[in-house]
């Protein structure tokens, strides 16, 4: 795995990967908000950032702000390393927060998929529902036609048995 580095929560750093990362947790205070102050070579505040590279994960450095956009190229550590048992517990829980981060874009993506399907299951469920009434109404009058023809069948084999009898007697 290639070296991450994540600058500000607005300015992620791209590893050797080429995916961009950022900070796995939120800044609890602005890049300016430290003393005493440090100059870049351009004569501006640095600004104070994390490192969240595999070789520095959560040092403090300097940079200046504006080292993306045509400042210098200025950098320092804020402070020393931090202990290699530190080191891999850092990495391990910046790499499970950015995993759960991942995991929760894929599945904020899937519900919308299950959002959007679902609405389209509702819609062909009305669309059925209003084509079993039609079968519906149509068979009830099938039935209707049915039972007609089957009373004017009856009414017309009494009318030939009492034409029949008639005959008969007279």
């Amino acid at each position: 795995m290639g070296p991450h580095v994540s600058s500000s929560p607005g300015h992620g750093s791209s590893s050797g990967d080429g995916v961009r990362h950022y900070s796995p947790i939120p800044y609890r205070r602005g890049s300016f908000d430290y003393e005493p102050s440090v100059l870049c070579q351009c004569g501006r505040k640095a600004g104070l950032w994390i490192s969240w590279s595999n070789d520095n994960p959560g040092r403090r450095y300097l940079k200046c702000y504006n080292a993306h956009s045509g400042g210098c190229n200025f950098m320092g550590w804020f402070e020393g390393p931090v202990h290699k048992f530190v080191r891999g517990l850092l990495i391990d829980l910046r790499d499970t927060v950015w995993g759960l981060k991942r995991e929760r874009v894929e599945l904020k993506a899937a519900l919308a998929d299950a959002v959007v399907k679902m609405e389209q299951q509702k819609e062909e469920i009305s669309a059925l529902k209003v084509e079993n009434e039609a079968l519906k109404a149509a068979n009830k009058a099938s039935a209707q036609k049915s039972l007609m023809k089957t009373v004017l069948l009856i009414g017309l084999a009494v009318l030939a048995a009492a034409a029949a009898v008639f005959m008969r007697l007279g």
